[in-house]
C-alpha cells in the first residue's frame, strides 16, 4: 500500500498522519523546515474539549496538561469589567504552539507507518489513476532526480501547508472565502504571582 503524502508538518498535518497510523495507513509527512521548532511562546494554540481530547487520544499520552484551561473568558474596558462568562467544564486549553507541535511529532515519531522528510519543498504533483507523485525541490530520500529533488509516491496526497497553500496553488484551487482581518496583541511574560496556577 503506498502511504498517503501529507504536505505540512504543522500540528495539523502531525495529528492527521498520526491520526491515519492509527489506522494502519502508512504516511509520509513532506516538511519544508528542518523540524526544528522555535519556542515562540507568543505563537499559542486554543484547543477546546473534543479537540484536546483527540490529541490527546492519538499521542496516547495527555497533551492538553502540558497547558492551561481557561475558565472563563472576560472583556474588559479601561479596567472595567463589561462582561465575563463561565466556559464550563470540560474547558478550552491554551497551548504554546511548538509545545503541541513537539509532542504530535514525538507521537509520530514513535510510529513505524510514518516517515517525516525534513527540508522537502513541493515543487510540483502527478496525478495517476491508482495514485500520485509528488516531486520536491530538496534532496530527500528516494531516487534523487535531475536537479537535486525527489520523487515521492502515495495513494493520497493532504494538503496541510497552511494558508499560502502550494498545493492548492499547484492544484489551482481556489480559496473560495476570504480570511478575516483580526488584530491582537499578545504579550509573552514570565512573573510570580500570589497564588498558585
Amino acid at each position: 500500500m503506498d502511504p498517503v503524502i501529507v504536505v505540512g508538518a504543522g500540528p495539523v498535518g502531525l495529528a492527521l498522519a498520526l491520526a491515519l497510523t492509527r489506522y494502519d495507513v502508512p504516511v509520509v509527512v513532506l516538511d519544508e523546515g528542518s523540524g526544528q521548532y522555535d519556542a515562540r511562546p507568543a505563537r499559542t494554540t486554543v484547543l477546546r474539549p473534543d479537540t484536546a481530547d483527540f490529541v490527546d487520544r492519538i499521542c496516547r499520552t495527555p497533551v492538553s496538561g502540558a497547558g492551561i484551561r481557561w475558565s472563563a473568558w472576560r472583556m474588559m474596558r479601561r479596567r472595567q469589567l463589561l462582561r465575563r462568562q463561565e466556559t464550563g467544564d470540560p474547558s478550552p486549553v491554551h497551548l504554546a504552539q511548538h509545545v503541541l507541535a513537539r509532542r504530535l511529532r514525538a507521537a509520530l515519531g514513535d510510529e513505524s507507518l510514518a516517515r517525516i522528510a525534513t527540508d522537502c519543498r513541493l515543487g510540483s504533483l502527478e496525478q495517476h489513476p491508482d495514485g500520485i507523485t509528488a516531486h520536491t525541490r530538496e534532496p530527500q530520500a528516494r531516487p534523487a532526480e535531475p536537479g537535486g529533488g525527489a520523487r515521492w509516491r502515495g495513494s493520497h496526497l493532504v494538503g496541510c501547508d497552511g494558508a499560502r497553500s502550494t498545493v492548492r496553488k499547484l492544484l489551482d484551487v481556489r480559496f473560495p472565502g476570504r480570511t478575516a482581518v483580526e488584530r491582537h496583541a499578545v504579550a509573552a511574560l514570565r512573573a510570580e504571582l500570589p497564588w498558585p496556577g
